[in-house]
């Protein structure tokens, strides 16, 4: 990581991310929407970026409840830099009053209708390898014709001694 580069993104940058994400670039979620219910789903987009979003069911948790986008809790930048929600504040100077820059603030309501559309139909990322066993493999066994060869003249030496 370089020496000048703040620790912190700012969320307008992650705002950007998330509009690559809107214009077609391609991403990962670790679980898909549905798995996900309402918590948080994570995605990572080919830029590297990692972001954390959100999800909460619309009038509080109970049962048949649809999850909407609600914020985005954290993001990553592939140089090592980070945003959680909390971390940016329009005006650090009014103390309490402040209020939470977040990046879902910046985009209208039909790119953010359109981002949830594009996050309900993520795609995953790949099952691990199963660690448990699996069914044996058979080899079969290849003559090898050298081994013959090997048998007929150990019979020759053995019929040829004086």
């Amino acid at each position: 990581m370089e020496q000048d580069l703040p620790i912190r993104c700012r969320a307008e940058e992650v705002t950007a991310q998330l509009r690559l994400v809107l214009a077609g670039m391609p991403f990962l979620a670790e679980r898909s929407w549905q798995e996900v219910g309402w918590g948080r789903m994570r995605i990572e987009l080919l830029s590297l970026w990692r972001i954390e979003l959100l999800l909460e069911p619309v009038g509080g948790p109970g049962p048949g409840m649809a999850p909407l986008l609600s914020l985005v809790a954290l993001a990553a930048a592939p140089d090592g830099r980070s945003w959680v929600y909390g971390c940016q504040r329009d005006d650090w100077t009014l103390g309490p009053a402040s209020q939470v820059v977040e990046p879902l603030q910046f985009l209208s309501a039909e790119e953010r209708s359109a981002l949830e559309v594009l996050l309900r139909g993520a795609r995953c990322w790949p099952d691990p390898i199963s660690t448990e066993p699996q069914a044996p493999v058979v080899l079969l066994e290849k003559q090898i014709r050298p081994k013959r060869r090997r048998q007929r003249q150990a019979r020759r030496s053995l019929t040829e001694i004086p």
